[in-house]
């Protein structure tokens, strides 16, 4: 069997053989192990030869969950892999990076156990060094486990839980003393910004080592900042802690500030491990400087400038590869989302894969990250401790990048006995606080409780118009939620409703939210009042819309599509992009000029009047049906376009809009036969 390890950070793969792979590494090298292992449900996977062959990002829920099977498969699978690691390589360390595992992930060398983790969206590392010898065949297992326990976060949730290793499995191998990759699994160095401004930044650069005996004598751990290849910070340090921290601050003279989407600048920051002058391991960690704050009464500010977070949730799932994404697909994401217009993501509701926080953080996009900590709280002491643990893991993470603003700690947290939510939610508060303090918290509720106030930031997920009510209710409701909790920096972190793009309708009739006739029309009805209202409400830091994408969830049964949630404004494979996306496009993307004809989707109609709608953010346009002029209107302030008491005629008739800049046309059908049903 092949085995190619592929090492993507500061060394090259020199050679790989069959069955042995023989690695030139130096101290803290990480390479890939995603190609050539076996999988099978169950427990038993003994050699390589029996099994299904699979590659890593993998899940085994890629089908069965994709299409409303409400039973799919929840169980143990095992993964095998043989690994061998060189002789040249003996007297290092050897850890096996797991990106993630969901659920529960059991790791064992010849059938020894090695280590265990509870939690499906953060990373772990298992230390290998006691039960591998340098040049002898070994085979290792990952037995992971989807099944529901009420141990481990989320307990409940409106997604599905796909089993696998679906963010890769890498190996890392170190000196014996180094920079410590076992620190909840994390880079080992923070930088900590503990003031920003336009003048001076100061950075204090935590580092956490490892040594076998617990000495450091003779070691050095330098920091440094640099913009492109000049160095512009620097400091050392040769004293320890006793658990093994170095500490070192820096000072940045006027930095360049992180600017959102503006100027997402960003500085390279590189921590170095040397004894007597020697190096001995290296971390490179992308640094975004930048101050930002909410306000109660105005919203929220970036860099000293009001900046209004517009966004939408995100699920890590899409067709055909569910969670297990590989490619361009964290970037084809984001492609859309800033097509759209948004300036952050809501990444919904659990920790995603730090593939896309990078990349947020190239792009400037503002990312809202938060634990699964998912409607139910049950008084577990195992699932209290595991919402704690994933809290740390999350922080210490994904502690350097500059997208993330806030940690999240809760989504629409529920319990029959709310002072149980009251305590876990303070103590998490207590804690997000105490590993980080350059960061607010927040939390997303659709309920008024005693623990909304506990966050620094809290954000409501609110349906005015799909699960009942009216549209216009939504301004009355934030507006006395302000109103009755001044202090409170107040948001929206969800609204929306559903639309499949198969389901078309000329009227305009409330569907029923469960049941499985979704119109897309009525959808971008919803976005289109629902903006209205809070668009103008500045108070509000954030509004995030529910979703950008649709998303596998296998107990709905809504649209044509079952085991889908379609309030999605773009399709589960990312290839059409419903009517309402383009309002949102027409309001927030500021650098394109959009013209676009509202229900071009709805082809075949039965009435011979009718209203035309379009969205333009480039001024007035003129309609044309057939030929004929309706004249010229202008966008109202959400940028749509009305003309009234258009006639179309029997058959094919063509739709065309424009102005000086755009042009948009669509066909829509008249039939005479269904004129007379």
């Amino acid at each position: 069997m092949d085995l190619t390890l592929i090492l993507y950070m500061k060394r090259f793969l020199l050679s790989s053989f069959l069955v042995c792979v023989c690695i030139s590494i130096n101290a803290a090298d990480t390479l890939s192990l995603n190609k050539g292992w076996r999988f099978r449900k169950g427990v038993e996977l003994r050699s390589m030869d029996a099994g299904e062959a699979v590659d890593l990002p993998h899940t085994w829920n890629a089908s069965d969950a994709l299409f409303g099977n409400r039973e799919y498969y929840r169980g143990m699978c095992t993964y095998a892999h043989e690994l061998t690691i060189p002789e040249t390589l003996a007297g290092k360390r050897y850890y096996l990076l797991v990106n993630a595992a969901q659920t529960i992930a059991d790791v064992f060398i010849d059938n020894h156990f090695v280590t265990q983790h509870r939690g499906g969206y953060t990373a772990f590392v298992a230390d290998l060094t006691p039960f591998v010898t340098p040049g002898k065949k070994h085979l290792l297992h990952i037995r992971v486990n989807n099944t529901h326990t009420t141990e481990v976060a989320p307990l409940s949730g409106d997604f599905n839980i796909y089993g696998g290793l679906y963010r890769g499995v890498d190996l890392i191998v170190t000196e014996k003393t180094c920079i410590n990759p076992d620190f909840y699994a994390s880079s080992g160095v923070f930088f900590k910004q503990r003031s920003v401004t336009e003048h001076l930044a100061v950075i204090d650069v935590e580092t956490r080592l490892l040594s076998e005996d617990g000495s450091f004598d003779g070691y050095t751990v330098t920091c440094c900042i640099y913009d492109g290849d000049k160095m512009i910070a620097s400091g050392a340090s040769t004293e320890f802690k006793k658990e093994g921290t170095a500490d070192v601050r820096l000072e940045v003279e006027n930095p360049h500030l992180w600017n959102g989407k503006a100027d997402p600048h960003l500085y390279k920051g590189v921590v170095t491990l040397t004894k007597d002058g020697r190096e001995v391991d290296r971390r490179v960690e992308r640094i975004g400087l930048r101050y930002y704050h909410a306000d109660p009464d105005k919203g929220f500010f970036l860099n000293g400038h009001p900046y209004r977070l517009n966004g939408a949730n995100v699920h890590q799932d899409r067709a055909e590869r569910a969670n297990a994404y590989r490619g361009n697909d964290f970037a084809e994401d984001l492609d859309i989302a800033e097509e759209m217009g948004c300036n952050a993501l809501r990444l919904a509701h659990y920790p995603h894969s730090r593939e896309i926080y990078h990349l947020m953080d190239e792009r400037g996009m503002v990312a809202w990250t938060e634990i699964p900590f998912v409607n139910i709280f049950i008084s577990n002491p195992a699932y209290r401790q595991n919402l704690l643990i994933q809290l740390k893991e999350l922080i210490y993470q994904y502690y350097n990048h500059p997208s993330i603003l806030s940690w999240g700690l809760f989504n629409e947290a529920n319990s029959g006995w709310m002072e149980d939510v009251n305590e876990i939610v303070a103590e998490l508060n207590a804690l997000a606080h105490e590993l980080d303090t350059t960061r607010p918290t927040m939390g997303a509720s659709n309920q008024n409780d005693r623990f909304n106030g506990y966050p620094d930031y809290i954000a409501f997920n609110k349906y005015f118009g799909w699960y009942g009510n009216r549209f216009e209710d939504m301004a009355d409701w934030v507006d006395k939620e302000h109103a009755g909790h001044p202090e409170r920096c107040m948001g929206i972190s969800e609204y929306g409703a559903g639309a499949d793009v198969f389901q078309q309708s000329e009227d305009l009739i409330h569907p029923e939210p469960w049941g499985q006739w979704h119109p897309e029309n009525w959808q971008t009805e919803y976005h289109i009042n629902n903006w209205r209202i809070l668009k103008d409400r500045e108070y509000l830091w954030c509004n995030f819309i529910w979703v950008l994408f649709d998303f596998g969830s296998s107990g709905r049964r809504e649209g044509t599509i079952p085991g889908r949630n379609d309030k999605g404004l773009v399709s589960y494979d990312r290839k059409i992009k419903k009517d309402a996306f383009y309002f949102y496009k027409a309001n927030w993307n500021k650098d394109e000029q959009i013209l676009y004809i509202e229900g071009r989707r709805n082809v075949e109609r039965t009435k011979p009047e009718t209203t035309v709608r379009a969205f333009s953010n480039s001024g007035p346009a003129e309609l044309f049906v057939n030929g004929k002029s309706y004249g010229k209107s202008y966008p109202d302030e959400v940028n749509v376009i009305v003309w009234e008491n258009v006639i179309l005629s029997e058959g094919n008739n063509e739709i065309v809009v424009k102005n000086r800049q755009r042009r948009d046309r669509c066909v829509w059908r008249l039939s005479h036969h269904q004129m007379r049903k």
